[in-house]
C-alpha cells in the first residue's frame, strides 16, 4: 500500500529521548484502563491499521496507561519502557499527524501546546526532577536557558546574580512563575490563568537589616517578608540594609563579600513586584548623598557601548520610539527617523512574527532588522548580541517612504498583512441537516498555525465545508467534517475547536468550543492562536446573523492610533459591522451615504468628521454600540451609547468592551491628570491598550470630584504626581473615602510598569497618598522645630509676607518706567 504524505511525515517522528517511533505503533493497553476505554480504543486501531496495532505483550510495544504515578512511571523507565497515557492514544488516533509533535517519552498527552519552552532554576533537585517531569508527560519543551525561545522560567526562589537564569528572564520580560502552575495544569490537563502562579517578588531571598534602619525599617521588613523574603542573621544573608557606605555594617558585609543595598532598593523592589539588580542609584550611597535621578546619577548611567551605531526608530510606533530614544542615549548611540541615511547600522521595530513590512533602507548592506528589545538589553551597560534577538522581515521598496514616513509605511504595512477576509467569502449555514452522518477527518497537508490540533467543522452545505477543510489542512491543521448539523458527531470525539456559521450557535453544544470562521481567519493571518473570547464575534452569536435591521447602515471606524495594534482592532471592529450586515464605509464613500460613525477613542477624532455628524446628524456612538447590537441580536437605540468630544471620555465603558482586547485594567476607571500627561503623554495610550473600563482626563480638583461621583460600578485609579496632588490639596477628597480612595490615588509609574509587565500591580505600591502624609497638619501657632519659638516663627512669615509685596511694588514700577520710555 502506498504511503500518504501524513504516513510519511510521521514514520520518522523521533522523541528527544532517543526513543524512536514509527508507524504502526505497537501499543499495549495496561490492565488498569476501564474496559469501555478499553473497547473504545480496541475498535479505533481496528479501523486504521496503518497507524496502529494491539500487543499481548510488553515487550518492544508501547505501554498504554490510564494515568500516570510517579512511581509507577520511574520504575517504568528503569525497565526501559517506553509509556504514553490514553488520552494521547486517542488523539493520535484520530490525527496521526500529531506523533511529529512529540518532544520526548514518557508523555501522557500534549496539554502544554504552547510553542516555546520551558526553563528550570533554583529549585531543590526532587522538585526540579519533579517539575522537569510533569512538563515532559504534558508535551512541553524545556531548555537550559532562559533564551530567546523561553515561554516561561520556573523557580522557587529569585537570584540576586547579574547572569543567573532570573535576571536573564526578567532582562526579556519572560514571566517567572512557581513549580505550583505545572502542578495546576497537570491537575486541570489543560492549561491555566498563570497569574496566581507568579513568583512572589523576593521569594527565598534572604535579608538583614541594619539597626540604623530600625525606623522605616519595619515597614520595609514586613513588605519583605509579605513578599517572600526571609528575614536571617547577618552572617546567613544575601543582602544587606544599610542606610549609608559609613555603617560598620556595610564594611563587614563587603570584607565577607556580601551584597549591600540601601533601603531604596528594596523600596524599588517591593513597588515593581520583582528582584532588582542592586546598580546605579540603587547602589548604597555615601553619607549625606540623596540617591535620585539628578544629572549626575543620569550621567553615570550612560555607557558608550554603541557608539559607533545609527539606529533608525522610524519603524516603530510613537510610544515605543520615545523609550527607544532614551535608551540609545544610555548606550551613547546615534537615533535617525530618515531611512535614506546613509550611516545606518540598525532598523528597529516591534517584531511580528511572518509578516514582511516595506522599507526604504538597502537591505543588501550590513545592517540589521530586529526587534527594539535588542536595544533595551544594551541599555543594562553591556551590548547584547544581535543574534539573540528576533529579526523582522522586510521588503525592499525604495518608494515607501518617501512622504510622510510613518504614515506611508503602515499603509504598506496594512497591504502585506492581510486579515484574509479576503480569502473566505461570508458563509451561510447549510439549509438542511445531514442526519447521523459518519465524521471523517483530513490530515494536515503542511506545517501551520493549527499544527497539533483537530478542528470539528459543523452546519456548513458541502462547497462551503470544502473550503473550509482546505483552509484548516494547509495551515497544520487535522479537520473533522462530514457530520451536517449532527453535533452529537463531534462530542465523543476529541476535538480542540469546532468551526461553525456565526449565529445562532447550537443551544446543545455541551463543552465543545464553538468558533467562528472569523476566528479562524484572524489565527491564520496573525500566525497566533487566540482565545474564543477574545473578540466577541469570534464565538457564533446566541441569535440569527445578519440581522435585517442593519441591512442599510453604511458605518465609518475611527478614533483609532496609526500603529499595528489600532490596525488589527480595525479589522475586528470592521468584521463586526459586516457580521451584523452593515457595510463598512470606505474612503470613496460619499458623506451622504454615511449613516453611522463609531469612535473607539473620543480625544483621537477628528474635528472636521465631529462637525459633519453634528451638521448632518449623523449618530457618532462608541464601540460598545457595536458589541451590544451583536450581543443582544437586535439593533440598539444609539441615544445612550452617543458620545461627547468634550468630556474626554474614550468610550462608553462596558466590561464586554474590556474582554476584546488585553483586559489587564477592565475593571477599572482611568482618571488621569491633565498636568501629568503633558509630562508624560504615552499614559493615555497605555490605558488604553490595557482596556480600562473607561479613561478619562481632569483639570482641576472640582472636576474630579465631579468624577468620582458618577457611578460606573469600577474602582477609580486617579493617575497624578505626589507635586501636583499636594499643589492642589487633593487630600481634601480622601474625607469619608477611607483607605480604599487613599490608595487610588497613585504615580504614573504605577500605569507605566503595569504596561510594561502586562500584570497589575498593587496600587498601594505606588500610592500618592500614605498614612503619614494623610494626618492632621499641625495647629498653625505651633512651633515648626523643638528649638525655634513660635514668636520667632511668627515673625518671620510676616518678614516673609512684606518681601513679596516689596518685590510686587517693584515689578509695577518697572512697568511703568517701560510704558514711558515708550512713549
Amino acid at each position: 500500500m502506498k504511503r500518504s504524505a501524513s504516513d510519511a511525515l510521521v514514520a520518522t517522528a523521533e522523541p528527544k529521548s532517543g526513543q524512536q517511533l514509527r508507524l504502526p505503533l505497537l501499543l499495549f493497553l495496561s490492565p488498569r484502563i476501564p474496559v469501555d476505554q478499553a473497547a473504545d480504543v480496541r475498535v479505533l486501531v481496528a479501523s486504521k491499521p496503518q497507524y496502529a496495532s494491539l500487543s499481548d505483550s510488553e515487550e518492544g510495544a508501547l505501554l498504554v496507561l490510564p494515568d500516570f504515578q510517579q512511581e509507577e512511571v520511574a520504575a517504568l523507565e528503569k525497565r526501559k519502557k517506553r509509556v504514553v497515557g490514553l488520552p494521547f492514544v486517542q488523539r493520535f488516533l484520530q490525527d496521526p499527524g500529531l506523533l511529529s509533535k512529540v518532544p520526548a517519552l514518557p508523555l501522557f498527552d500534549l496539554i502544554y501546546r504552547c510553542p516555546g519552552a520551558l526553563c528550570f532554576s533554583a529549585m531543590e533537585p526532587r522538585q526540579r526532577a519533579r517539575s522537569q517531569s510533569l512538563a515532559k508527560w504534558m508535551g512541553a519543551r524545556y531548555t537550559q536557558d532562559a533564551g530567546p525561545g523561553t515561554e516561561l522560567l520556573v523557580a522557587a526562589r529569585v537570584s540576586i546574580h547579574p547572569d543567573s537564569k532570573y535576571q536573564e528572564a526578567l532582562a526579556r520580560r519572560i514571566p517567572i512563575v512557581k513549580p505550583s502552575y505545572l502542578e495546576a495544569v497537570w491537575e486541570a490537563k489543560h492549561l491555566v490563568d498563570v497569574q496566581a502562579h507568579h513568583l512572589l517578588p523576593l521569594a527565598g531571598l534572604a535579608i538583614c537589616f541594619d539597626a540604623d534602619c530600625s525606623g522605616d525599617g519595619e515597614g520595609l521588613k514586613n513588605g519583605a517578608i509579605a513578599s517572600g523574603a526571609q528575614v536571617m542573621p547577618f552572617d546567613q544573608a544575601e543582602v544587606v540594609i544599610v542606610s549609608d557606605t559609613s555603617r560598620p555594617l556595610y564594611k563587614e558585609a563587603r570584607r565577607r563579600g556580601q551584597q549591600v543595598a540601601p533601603p531604596k532598593w528594596l523600596e524599588r523592589c517591593l513597588q515593581i513586584r520583582c528582584t532588582l539588580q542592586i546598580s546605579g542609584d540603587l547602589e548604597v550611597p555615601q553619607p549625606g548623598i540623596v540617591c535620585g535621578n539628578s544629572p549626575a546619577s543620569v550621567e553615570a548611567q550612560t555607557t558608550m557601548v554603541l557608539a559607533s551605531s545609527v539606529l533608525c526608530l522610524l519603524y516603530l510606533d510613537p510610544g515605543s520610539r520615545e523609550s527607544a530614544r532614551a535608551w540609545a542615549w544610555r548606550c551613547g548611540a546615534w537615533t535617525t527617523l530618515n531611512a535614506f541615511d546613509a550611516a545606518i547600522t540598525h532598523v528597529l521595530f516591534n517584531v511580528l512574527p511572518g509578516t514582511s513590512v516595506q522599507v526604504s533602507v538597502p537591505v543588501d548592506k550590513d545592517i540589521y532588522f530586529l526587534d527594539v528589545s535588542w536595544l533595551e538589553a544594551c541599555a543594562s551597560g553591556k551590548r547584547a548580541s544581535e543574534g539573540d534577538f528576533p529579526r523582522q522581515q522586510v521588503v525592499y521598496n525604495p518608494a515607501s517612504d518617501m512622504q510622510n514616513g510613518m504614515k506611508e509605511n503602515s499603509r504598506g504595512l496594512r497591504k502585506v498583512r492581510s486579515t484574509g477576509a479576503e480569502d473566505l467569502p461570508l458563509m451561510r449555514p447549510a439549509p438542511a441537516p445531514l442526519a447521523d452522518a459518519e465524521p471523517h477527518i483530513t490530515l494536515a497537508s503542511s506545517e501551520g498555525i493549527f499544527g497539533g490540533m483537530v478542528l470539528g467543522i459543523l452546519g456548513w452545505n458541502p462547497g462551503e465545508e470544502a473550503k473550509l477543510v482546505d483552509r484548516i489542512c494547509k495551515n497544520g491543521g487535522s479537520a473533522l467534517h462530514g457530520i451536517g448539523n449532527n453535533i452529537n458527531g463531534l462530542k465523543t470525539r476529541r476535538i480542540d475547536m469546532c468551526v461553525c456559521p456565526n449565529g445562532p450557535a447550537p443551544s446543545d453544544a455541551g463543552s465543545v468550543v464553538l468558533v467562528t470562521t472569523q476566528w479562524l481567519e484572524a489565527c491564520i493571518s496573525e500566525k497566533a492562536i487566540h482565545s474564543s473570547s477574545d473578540f466577541p464575534h469570534f464565538e457564533p452569536a446566541k441569535h440569527p446573523l445578519p440581522l435585517s435591521s442593519m441591512s442599510n447602515f453604511v458605518i465609518r471606524i475611527t478614533g483609532l492610533e496609526q500603529d499595528r495594534k489600532s490596525t488589527r482592532e480595525r479589522w475586528r471592529l470592521e468584521e463586526l459591522v459586516k457580521v451584523l450586515g452593515a457595510k463598512v464605509a470606505q474612503q470613496s464613500t460619499r458623506k451622504s451615504e454615511l449613516t453611522h460613525i463609531v469612535c473607539a477613542e473620543a480625544s483621537l477624532l477628528e474635528a472636521r468628521l465631529a462637525e459633519m455628524a453634528t451638521k448632518r446628524q449623523v449618530p457618532l456612538v462608541s464601540v460598545q454600540w457595536l458589541l451590544d447590537c451583536f450581543r443582544y441580536g437586535e439593533h440598539q437605540k444609539e441615544d445612550k451609547y452617543t458620545i461627547s468630544t468634550s468630556s474626554g471620555s474614550t468610550s462608553a465603558s462596558n466590561e464586554a468592551a474590556a474582554t476584546c482586547f488585553t483586559a489587564v485594567l477592565n475593571k477599572c476607571d482611568i482618571l488621569l491628570s491633565n498636568s501629568t500627561l503633558s509630562v508624560e503623554p504615552d499614559l493615555l495610550r497605555m490605558a488604553k491598550e490595557l482596556a480600562a473600563a473607561r479613561v478619562q482626563t481632569w483639570k482641576s480638583i472640582d472636576e474630579l470630584r465631579t468624577l468620582l461621583r458618577s457611578p460606573h460600578g469600577n474602582q477609580a485609579v486617579i493617575v497624578v504626581d505626589k507635586d501636583e496632588a499636594r499643589r492642589e490639596r487633593l487630600e481634601r477628597l480622601l474625607d469619608g473615602g477611607g483607605t480604599k480612595l487613599e490608595h487610588s490615588f497613585v504615580q504614573p509609574s504605577w500605569l507605566s510598569e503595569t504596561y510594561s509587565q502586562r500584570r497589575r500591580l498593587p496600587l498601594e505600591s505606588f500610592a500618592v497618598f500614605t498614612a503619614e502624609s494623610t494626618q492632621e497638619p499641625r495647629p498653625t501657632q505651633g512651633a515648626s522645630y523643638a528649638w525655634q519659638p513660635a514668636e520667632l516663627k511668627r515673625l518671620e512669615e510676616v518678614s516673609e509676607q512684606s518681601r513679596r509685596e516689596m518685590e510686587s511694588k517693584a515689578a509695577s514700577v518697572i512697568g511703568v518706567l517701560g510704558v514711558l520710555n515708550e512713549v
